[in-house]
């Protein structure tokens, strides 16, 4: 089964904390949605593969008009083999979405929602650059369950400069009370070029200590699992049977295929990606050829340590015989010495069968796999 992502590119305005690639430029929707179709119609035909998952990421994919988002759904159904029991997940921000909106997207087949809520708080909101506030996120979950969502995720961030324990805890207790069956739970990330990086630089904004951030995953995990949301994934939680099965085929190593401007791919061993510059992704498409601005065989070293960073991500771990059947060769044998030691650091269980992160090997996570990748 093959994943496919696709890359919208559209923000009311990029938020200070974001270095995905996004703009604000109304002008080009209709041109890009044209190129997006394009380049559907001719992977269409690359690949004949059936398709269990499907992700509306971006940017803001719930920026544009309902219609382009509809018809892409349609193309998508045409060049592909869709299954009727695929997960079709949008993201979306609270402020560009309404009640003809939503219903327009599960006319489409789309049936799961990915909401950014980020905080409770409109004046950490405000610090973040987000465009909404979260009276309109109530709104927009209202208008989601009316229409029909009935898997939903919310997004929220912690360790955000001047936010005390106090707010995200609400932020927490507010997401709890609306029953979503999923929340993804980030700590925030100062990357470069993104305005709150610069903010760091200069000394206008003070990040909070190593300590306080812990403490804010540890409440966010206490929280939520007491509310019976499984940790399946270092940042997400899910009610049962709802975990992320779009996410799950990036964790799981398994085939996807990204479209759209900087859209990564990886199928069949191979990793390459869209170029991230819009408008010239756009004159690529109307050539009617690929156009890959970066291409690469991922060798058998470095496909052994993708499985072992991604799948410790996982609260389910990995078994050693799917470990084997990949790679044919015994996990045990191959790293004696380095599962002996995470596991006697309580960074890792093992019952014979798997190896599987312990809380605290999701705390020390880069530790967890520095120690077992160190002779690879």
């Amino acid at each position: 089964m093959l994943g496919i992502y696709l890359h919208i590119p559209f923000c009311v305005k990029k938020c200070n904390y974001c270095d995905f690639v996004s703009v604000e430029r109304k002008e080009l929707i209709e041109a890009y949605f044209c190129a997006l179709k394009n380049e559907i119609e001719m992977t269409g035909r690359m690949y004949r593969r059936k398709v269990d998952s499907v992700f509306f990421g971006g940017g803001t994919p719930s920026f544009p008009p309902a219609q382009y988002l509809v018809e892409t759904m349609d193309a998508l159904c045409r060049a592909f083999d869709v299954q009727a029991d695929a997960e079709i997940t949008i993201e979306a921000n609270p402020c560009s979405l309404d009640a003809s909106k939503l219903k327009e997207y599960r006319r489409a087949g789309i049936n799961r929602l990915s909401i950014g809520l980020q905080a409770v708080q409109d004046h950490l909101l405000k610090m973040l650059g987000r465009q909404h506030t979260y009276r309109q996120f109530e709104y927009a979950y209202s208008c989601a369950r009316e229409a029909g969502f009935n898997n939903i995720n919310i997004d929220a961030i912690y360790a955000l400069p001047g936010q005390k324990m106090a707010d995200w805890e609400e932020t927490l207790r507010f997401i709890m009370e609306k029953e979503p069956e999923h929340i993804s739970a980030y700590a925030l990330k100062f990357e470069p070029g993104t305005p709150i990086f610069q903010g760091l630089q200069i000394g206008e904004i003070i990040p909070i200590n190593e300590d306080m951030d812990l403490a804010m995953y540890h409440i966010a995990q206490d929280m939520l699992t007491s509310r019976d949301y499984d940790n399946y994934e270092i940042s997400n939680f899910a009610k049962e049977g709802f975990e992320c099965s779009h996410n799950l085929k990036y964790w799981n190593l398994r085939d996807y295929l990204g479209l759209g401007a900087a859209a990564h791919s990886c199928v069949d061993h191979m990793r390459f990606a869209n170029t991230g510059d819009v408008k010239k992704y756009i004159s690529n498409m109307k050539s009617g050829q690929l156009h890959y601005a970066s291409s690469e065989l991922i060798l058998e070293r470095e496909r052994k340590l993708e499985y072992i960073m991604l799948k410790l991500r996982l609260k389910k771990g990995f078994s050693f015989f799917d470990y084997k059947s990949r790679f044919d060769e015994d996990f045990r044998q191959a790293f004696p010495t380095e599962l002996e030691k995470v596991v006697s650091l309580g960074l890792a269980e093992t019952d014979g069968r798997g190896l599987y992160p312990t809380r605290r090997g999701f705390d020390l996570q880069n530790q967890l796999v520095s120690i077992l990748i160190q002779n690879l």
